[in-house]
C-alpha cells in the first residue's frame, strides 16, 4: 500500500516538472525570438572550401578535320579520231606542262593539210582574178562575192585541218601527276574518247566541314597550320568557303591550301586544321565544379559578400583536364569560386568560406 502512494506521488511531481517546464520554455522564447533564429541559422551555415579564380590569357583555336585533295583534276580525251602510234608516259609518275605523252596516227592529218593547202591556194588565185575582172569591169559584184567566199571556206578549212593536225599530240597542259591510263599502244580512238587522268597536287588541298558558329571566325585568306595523320605539320591559308550550308549536315566547307612542291603529301590523307583565333581573357576549371541550377542551366558557384552566387558558363574550349570559360562579371576579374560543397549550398545562402591550399 505505501508503495502504491510513493509511486503515485512520484508520478504527479514528474507531470508538475514537466508543465512547469513547458510553460517557461514557451513564454521564454517567445518573448526572445532572436535567440531561436541565431541558433536556427547558426546550426544551418555550411563550411565551403573556395579557390581564387584568376583570369588567363585564351588563344582560342578552332580544329577542322578532313581529308586532302588535288586542286586539279583533268581527263585528257581525244579531239581526233585515229591510231594511237606512240606512247610516252608512265602512270604513277609526274609531267611536265608540255609533255607529249600520246601521238595519234597523222599520216591521214597530214594529207588533209596538204589537200586543203592546194584547195586554198586555187581559191586564192580565183579570187585575185575574180577581183582584177571586176575593177575592169567584166566580172559582176555577185560574181566576185562568190569567189571571196569560196576564198574563206577553203582558208577555214586549211586552218582546221592544222588544228586536227596539231591535236594528233597530246599535251600536258600544266605540271601534274599522272594518275589514270586508259589506252594502250594501236588503240583506235574516237573523238571525245578518254586517254589520261592528271591531277595537281601542287598546292594541295585539305578540304574539312566548319559549323555555323565555327565558320564566322574563319575568312578567305587566313592562315593557320595542319596535322595530317602520318603527323607532318605545314603552314597554309585558307582559299575557300563555301557560301551556304550542306542541306543535310549544315556545315560549310573550308579549303585549305597548302603548298607541295615535292608532290609528297598524296591526295586522301586525313587531317587537321588549327586556326589561332585573338587571345581573349578567360577562366580555367576543372570540370568536377561544374553543376546546374534549378532551371537546368550550366554554371559554377561563387562567394560574393559571404553569399552563394550561381553563375551561368559559356564554355570555350574542353582541354579533357577541364574547361575555359568566358569572363563572368565585366567588373570583377578575381573570383571566390566554390571547390568543394558546392552541391550542398543554395544560390543566395550564407556561408562560412575556407580558402584552398
Amino acid at each position: 500500500m505505501l508503495i502504491k502512494i510513493k509511486s503515485k506521488i512520484i508520478i504527479k511531481v514528474l507531470i508538475i516538472f514537466w508543465f512547469l517546464f513547458f510553460i517557461f520554455w514557451f513564454f521564454f522564447l517567445k518573448s526572445n525570438p532572436e535567440i531561436i533564429e541565431k541558433d536556427i541559422v547558426t546550426d544551418s551555415k555550411q563550411i565551403v572550401l573556395v579557390e581564387k579564380l584568376k583570369l588567363k590569357s585564351f588563344e582560342e583555336k578552332i580544329i577542322l578535320r578532313g581529308f586532302t585533295q588535288a586542286s586539279r583534276t583533268v581527263v585528257l580525251k581525244s579531239q581526233v579520231e585515229g591510231k594511237i602510234s606512240v606512247i610516252n608516259y608512265k602512270k604513277g609518275f609526274g609531267v611536265k606542262a608540255g609533255d607529249r605523252i600520246v601521238l595519234i596516227d597523222p599520216e591521214d592529218k597530214i594529207a588533209k593539210t596538204k589537200e586543203m593547202e592546194a584547195l586554198l591556194e586555187q581559191r586564192k588565185k580565183e579570187y585575185e582574178v575574180a577581183e582584177k575582172l571586176f575593177k575592169n569591169g567584166f566580172r559582176s559584184e555577185v560574181k566576185l562575192s562568190e569567189s571571196r567566199t569560196n576564198f574563206e571556206r577553203s582558208l577555214a578549212l586549211f586552218e582546221k585541218s592544222q588544228v586536227d593536225l596539231n591535236n594528233t599530240k597530246v599535251i600536258i597542259p600544266f605540271d601534274s601527276f599522272l594518275e589514270e591510263s586508259y589506252v594502250e599502244l594501236g588503240d583506235y580512238l574516237k573523238k571525245g574518247d578518254e586517254i589520261v587522268k592528271i591531277v595537281d597536287l601542287n598546292p594541295i588541298y585539305l578540304e574539312a566541314s566548319a559549323s555555323e558558329k565555327e565558320v564566322i571566325k574563319l575568312r578567305n585568306g587566313q592562315s593557320g597550320f595542319a596535322v595530317l595523320g602520318n603527323g607532318i605539320k605545314l603552314n597554309g591559308l585558307i582559299n575557300y568557303i563555301s557560301s551556304s550550308a550542306n542541306k543535310t549536315t549544315r556545315d560549310f566547307i573550308v579549303q585549305f591550301e597548302i603548298p607541295n612542291p615535292t608532290l609528297k603529301i598524296l591526295s586522301g590523307i586525313s587531317g587537321e586544321i588549327f586556326f589561332l583565333l585573338k587571345p581573349i581573357s578567360a577562366y580555367f576549371i576543372p570540370p568536377s565544379v561544374i553543376t546546374l541550377n534549378g532551371s537546368g542551366d550550366i554554371g559554377i558557384k561563387i562567394v560574393m559578400d559571404r553569399k552563394v552566387k550561381f553563375k551561368k558558363i559559356k564554355i570555350l574550349s574542353d582541354t579533357g583536364k577541364g574547361y575555359w570559360i568566358k569572363k563572368i562579371i565585366e567588373d570583377n576579374d578575381d573570383l571566390d569560386l566554390i571547390v568543394r560543397g558546392q552541391e550542398f549550398v543554395l544560390d543566395g545562402e550564407t556561408v562560412d568560406i575556407k580558402y584552398s591550399k
